[in-house]
């Protein structure tokens, strides 16, 4: 009876659509209230901690560090928290094309409590306990660099196309009524390429790819999720930036598709409004909303509202902290090949190249120096 009240609050979550079944949701829930007010759009537009959950590859575009703590409440006494880390680094990467970045996250969910009565064999009762529901931890590490950048002449002009490559790997650690465990790894891989100088960018990843979670006898596998999308953002840097971008995700093992658009207003970067609308099937889909404000470029305080997600409505803060900045001219810096071609030496013609030829030279030998008689030897 208890094994099958802990499946019926936390287990796998199916589709009614398809047979796919897939477990851990908490990898599911969008995460960054930036990110989720602007209706999850964000495979493109990822510079933040929040890339290594849409994309890792973002994490390159990075140029301070940052540790941010997100807040998530969600329907009942459902609750979610997220520490996360990133920075760039000095290291000019694998490639040696610089831009290089690392970015953890440790990420801890509760499910409330659950009431759990034993009955006696003539069906009085015999016990009440409160347990709970279940919680789950994932904690994440990725790494991202600069793969390489390509020029493109176009209209007497010259732009640099960047491309970035991020890997990332989670360790998920699942619980179901404190009796039942379940853990299992899992990886993603990502792709973003931008042009600065147009603001366009396009960013892809493959999410969540891995084991599978075993709580009694079945296994259930983690949602992997491909993603992709674009992004465009402009406007005059000392008044005002707008960023617009749609999205569009698919569940391998679901077999189900979702869509999402975003578009996000900064003013005098330091108040931002956003707005953003998931498409999904049935009544899961909807409008999301949030704000941001900025203090001194050091200290970002995000809020964010989405209608009917999978967490019912749910309310999500993100405070963020900024530091130890680091200039494009060091992140862009590339390694040198190991060994350089040695300039070619002029050649002279005319030149005598017999081999020189030691001859014997004699010596003068030193004058002797003859002691007077009668003088000791001492004296000399």
């Amino acid at each position: 009876m208890l094994a099958l009240t802990a499946l019926a609050v936390g287990g796998p979550v199916r589709s009614a659509d398809n047979p796919g079944v897939t477990a851990a949701p908490i990898l599911q829930v969008p995460l960054g209230s930036r990110a989720l007010g602007m209706g999850t759009a964000y495979t493109a537009v990822s510079a933040d901690a929040s890339a290594l959950s849409y994309n890792p590859a973002g994490l390159a575009r990075l140029n301070a560090h940052e540790a941010g703590f997100t807040y998530i409440a969600g329907a009942g006494e459902t609750q979610l928290q997220n520490l996360a880390y990133a920075g760039p680094t000095p290291l000019t990467g694998i490639s040696g094309n610089g831009y290089t970045s690392f970015g953890a996250s440790l990420l801890l969910s509760q499910g409330g409590n659950i009431e759990v009565n034993r009955l006696q064999s003539d069906g009085s009762l015999q016990s009440t306990q409160n347990l709970s529901a279940g919680s789950d931890m994932v904690a994440s590490l990725a790494y991202a660099e600069r793969a390489g950048m390509t020029p493109i002449a176009l209209r007497e002009s010259t732009y640099a196309i960047d491309h970035f490559l991020g890997v990332g790997a989670k360790f998920i650690r699942s619980t179901l009524v404190e009796s039942y465990h379940a853990s299992a790894f899992a990886g993603d891989v990502g792709y973003l390429v931008s042009a600065p100088e147009t603001g366009w960018s396009f960013g892809s990843s493959v999410l969540n790819l891995g084991g599978k979670l075993k709580y009694v006898e079945q296994m259930d596998p983690l949602p992997a999720a491909v993603r992709a999308g674009f992004a465009w953002q402009g406007g005059a840097p000392s008044l005002h930036d707008i960023v617009a971008a749609a999205d569009a995700d698919y569940l391998l093992d679901e077999k189900t598709w979702h869509a999402n658009a975003g578009f996000e207003y900064l003013w005098v970067k330091s108040y931002g409004l956003r707005l953003g609308y998931q498409f999904r099937r049935g009544d899961q889909g909807g409008l999301t909303m949030g704000f941001g404000l900025r203090w001194k470029e050091s200290v970002l305080l995000d809020y964010a509202w989405a209608l009917a997600d999978s967490f019912s409505a749910a309310h999500r803060f993100t405070i963020t902290y900024r530091f130890g900045g680091m200039p494009p001219s060091v992140r862009a810096r590339q390694r040198r090949p190991f060994i350089e071609n040695a300039p070619e030496r002029e050649k002279f013609s005319g030149l005598d190249e017999r081999q020189p030829v030691m001859e014997d030279i004699p010596r003068p030998r030193p004058a002797s120096r003859e002691r007077p008689q009668g003088v000791p030897g001492w004296i000399y």
